[in-house]
């Protein structure tokens, strides 16, 4: 770690935390700043189990970087690949190619392919139920007309698709282990595919872009707004007004701490479930964060940042351990 950090210095600069909560300082730390192909840059998964964060392409690209979590150093990058996500039961991890227009499936132990089905129209980001073991997979064409596709993740073969929301898809989509919804924005239009006729319809609310399985609760930007939401009964309970649209949206399911990336700001809020601004994670200056995957077990989230004045990218390692703390707070010690 000491030797990425040395090689670092110039680069990225070193994050500034801000606590914003009363009582002891922040247990909230940058562990390690991880430089990346900018081909790597798009959707960040973790794979708690074997301790690795995967940072794929769709971006600004098509290649796919792996993390060792024990140690913060690249283990490979994989090429094309675009968008990823985990199935943490079969330590598999899913990814489209692009204009490859296939869906590969990669043991996580090996790293190898181990299955791969073509689809065409640009497989990008890809999101995963592990409830009803399935993984949803999005395209990036940039036709206007982008398609889903769902896959079995025990069989790795297609259920359905292509599924036609009929609009460009630019954030990737978030799934439901409860409902088994996928949420979709497609054209700018907020949409949800039904888990057994896979039929296509409008919510009315807006991007959702991270949910907690635990609680379920959807967290969605309407503009400037965060919206919470009751998973069942999609009622909208909490609204929050920001000063910025976040770029991705993140949850720590054991501290219920909901991660907003505020590009224009270089920084990260930190929010309870209830809509409360528990803390902001200020990053150094040209330092923008984009998207990001969060290890709840570990208390990390995994940060993809682009510095603005190189034009380079790498993935930032934050430990939030800040609520452990208080007593009564989710995921503190009590006896």
């Amino acid at each position: 770690m000491n030797a990425i950090r040395a090689s670092l210095q110039g680069v990225i600069s070193t994050a500034i935390l801000v606590w914003g909560m009363a009582g002891p300082a922040a247990s909230q730390n940058v562990l390690a700043t991880v430089p990346i192909p900018t081909a790597s840059a798009g959707q960040v998964a973790v794979d708690p189990a074997l301790n690795v964060i995967y940072a794929g392409g769709g971006q600004n690209g098509d290649s796919l970087t792996i993390i060792d979590g024990s140690n913060f150093t690249i283990a490979t990058t994989i090429s094309p690949s675009a968008g990823v996500s985990s199935d943490m039961k079969n330590d598999n991890f899913w990814t489209g190619s692009l204009s490859g227009g296939k869906v590969t499936v990669y043991s996580g132990d090996s790293n190898t392919p181990i299955s791969s089905t073509s689809v065409g129209s640009c497989p990008a980001a890809v999101t995963f139920d592990c409830s009803k073991r399935r993984m949803w997979v999005a395209s990036q064409c940039g036709s206007g007309n982008d398609p889903v596709w769902v896959f079995d993740a025990n069989k790795l073969t297609p259920i359905d698709g292509p599924i036609v929301p009929s609009g460009t898809i630019k954030q990737p989509p978030v799934v439901s282990p409860n409902t088994g919804k996928l949420y979709v924005t497609s054209g700018g239009v907020s949409k949800e595919i039904n888990p057994t006729s896979f039929a296509v319809s409008d919510t009315k609310f807006g991007t959702v872009l991270a949910i907690d399985s635990n609680t379920n609760k959807l967290f969605a930007t309407s503009g400037n707004n965060l919206q919470i939401i009751a998973g069942h009964t999609e009622a909208i309970s909490k609204t929050v007004t920001l000063t910025y649209t976040p770029a991705a949206i993140g949850v720590n399911n054991a501290m219920a701490h909901v991660y907003l990336l505020n590009p224009s700001g270089n920084s990260i809020d930190i929010y309870s479930e209830t809509g409360k601004l528990l803390s902001t994670i200020i990053l150094g200056s040209d330092t923008q964060p984009t998207s990001l995957a969060v290890d709840s077990v570990r208390g990390r989230m995994f940060v993809d940042v682009l510095n603005t004045a190189l034009n380079s990218w790498a993935v930032e390692v934050i430990e939030d351990l800040s609520s452990v703390r208080i007593c009564g707070f989710p995921g503190s010690c009590d006896y």
